[in-house]
């Protein structure tokens, strides 16, 4: 009992033991390694795809082309310009109107990405803060900043409704109004160090976001939207000299007064059918730019909504 006693007080009494200690490493480790971008990268013809075509498909960047950037942006942004003295308002407010004026004339689509002008101001800013904020002095700099834009496109991947044709347009537009409001005092030497400058944190923000998310039927939307229109109601209209005469919508009688896709909607097929024939989507389509460029109705003797 004595032992007993003596026994529990004292393992109550006893300090626990010190984990082992780990052995050591041969390698090691470099806190500067934990910064490094671990996510996978996109091919090089996938970026250089997406980049704006007046963009370097290499952009450098330099202390001489930042600091020209800080300069003519700071120009901006006091209002200071022969071009915007004439409006007697905030730099920044000009620059944002003429923006997104010319941005959401190119591609409606961007104001999914931005719904409200405070989002839209706010992303402005950042952006250009961003752009601003990057450093060339040591090789160690241009590597931070790269490693930087990647993580930052790594953030993009989550953003709805961002399409990879955005950043060219975005970025391109940018610098395009950035060149507008400075006016006589833009040059030559300005509008390459922010092309290199936006250039590089762009070309390095594609490189994650583009990794395993190319689409290839995508591959045209670098060039404008009206040009885009045009190609594919040209390819619409060539093919309706050959095409067949039966479609999927043509089995339901009654449907006209309707558009082709409400009636796509309303078809009696199977719930399960998840697939139409080409040839049905592409009369679909036929039929919605023949309406877009102000083709006659079929006559209402017709019950086919498709002439």
């Amino acid at each position: 009992m004595g032992a007993m006693a003596t026994t529990t007080s004292s393992r109550r009494g006893r300090t626990p033991a010190a984990p082992p200690a780990l052995p050591p490493s041969n390698e090691e480790m470099d806190i500067d390694d934990l910064a490094a971008f671990p996510y996978g990268l996109a091919w090089n013809d996938q970026i250089e795809h997406y980049m704006p075509p007046n963009f370097p498909l290499l952009p450098q960047l330099t202390p001489s082309r930042i600091a020209l950037c800080r300069r003519s942006w700071a120009q901006l942004h006091a209002a200071s310009t022969p071009a915007m003295k004439p409006y007697d308002r905030p730099g920044i407010v000009l620059v944002y109107e003429e923006f997104f004026y010319r941005l959401v004339q190119r591609d409606t689509t961007i104001t999914r990405v931005f719904p409200t002008a405070k989002k839209q101001g706010e992303v402005l800013i950042s952006a250009i803060q961003f752009i601003l904020s990057s450093n060339a002095d040591t090789p160690q700099d241009v590597a931070a900043v790269a490693s930087r834009s990647r993580f930052l496109g790594h953030r993009h991947r989550s953003f709805p409704n961002v399409r990879p044709h955005h950043f060219a347009m975005y970025t391109s537009t940018c610098v395009e109004v950035i060149m507008f409001w400075l006016g006589d005092m833009a040059s030559p030497d300005i509008g390459a160090a922010w092309s290199n400058t936006a250039g590089f944190v762009l070309k390095h923000l594609l490189e994650p976001f583009l990794y395993e998310r190319t689409d290839p039927y995508e591959c045209y939307q670098n060039i404008t939207v009206s040009a885009t229109r045009k190609v594919e109601e040209t390819r619409i209209h060539n093919f309706s000299d050959t095409a067949s005469s039966s479609t999927y919508t043509k089995t339901r009688p009654g449907m006209k007064s309707t558009s082709a896709w409400k009636a796509l909607r309303n078809s009696t097929a199977p719930k399960h059918t998840t697939k139409m024939p080409r040839i049905a989507v592409t009369s679909l389509m036929m039929n919605e730019a023949r309406k877009a460029r102000g083709a006659t109705v079929s006559s209402p003797n017709n019950t086919s909504s498709i002439p």
